[in-house]
């Protein structure tokens, strides 16, 4: 894992080779509502929220890096047959991945919007710490030159109870 964190951080760090001019930084914070388990027979997940902090760094003009802080903010929730609330926690986990943009749409010379493809893989920030794999998708609306909104769907087969996870995400973010 050291090893990976070094190698991204190198490449995040070396010169971009992007054709656009400024602002290839984007950090965001941003909200996940997470539904845990959505498809385990005779259970209703209850959605649960989680801040998400993302770092990304634009490589070339539709391919990026990115680093991601997640942190749970309540329990995972579910209802059983029986109307029982069974909770679990999630640790905080922090993944490190890549993104594409599919379409882009220039709305004017500082709007634009697109739609994002990415995938990370993730490790929770545990003693006993588990690799898993995480997939997205978000429809990115850049206000002007330097300030984002983003909202789009994420998944990935980890949860302590080996459920499927997914969620929806939404934010705000600032490019420099």
């Amino acid at each position: 894992m050291r090893l990976t964190i070094a190698l991204l951080l190198s490449v995040l760090l070396t010169s971009t080779i992007s054709h656009a001019e400024e602002n290839n930084w984007e950090v965001s914070l941003g909200t996940t509502q997470m539904f845990i388990g959505g498809y385990k027979e005779g259970s209703i997940p209850v959605p649960t929220n989680s801040a998400t902090f993302i770092l990304s760094r634009k490589m070339y003009e539709s391919f990026a890096l990115w680093v991601v802080f997640n942190l749970p903010t309540s329990s995972n929730k579910r209802f059983t047959e029986e109307g029982l609330l069974v909770e679990s926690q999630t640790p905080p986990s922090l993944m490190l991945g890549a993104s594409y943009e599919l379409l882009g749409y220039e709305i004017s010379d500082k709007k634009c919007l697109g739609l994002d493809v990415g995938a990370s893989v993730g490790h929770t920030i545990t003693l006993n710490g588990q690799f898993f794999p995480v997939g997205a998708f978000r429809l990115k609306f850049v206000k002007d030159e330097d300030s984002t909104m983003y909202a789009g769907v994420t998944t990935s087969p980890y949860n302590p109870d080996g459920d499927l996870v997914w969620g929806l995400i939404y934010g705000m973010g600032y490019r420099f």
